[in-house]
């Protein structure tokens, strides 16, 4: 399997298990602090993943 696609779907099974950590758990609990960073590193793997099949200047908007 692609590195790209391991990323995205590792990524997202992290933070939709992280969102529901930080639901199930009380408010500033150890728990619910650390859903928090596993969904920000979940975050983060999944914009790795998409940003390392992304040519240079995708979102480039050229003057006409």
């Amino acid at each position: 399997m692609e590195r790209f696609v391991r990323l995205i779907v590792a990524g997202g099974v992290v933070l939709v298990g992280a969102c529901w950590l930080v639901a199930v758990v009380d408010a500033w609990s150890v728990a619910w602090i650390g859903g928090i960073i596993l969904a920000l590193l979940g975050t983060a793997a999944v914009f790795a993943g998409i940003a390392s099949e992304l040519e240079p200047g995708a979102f480039a908007v050229e003057a006409e």
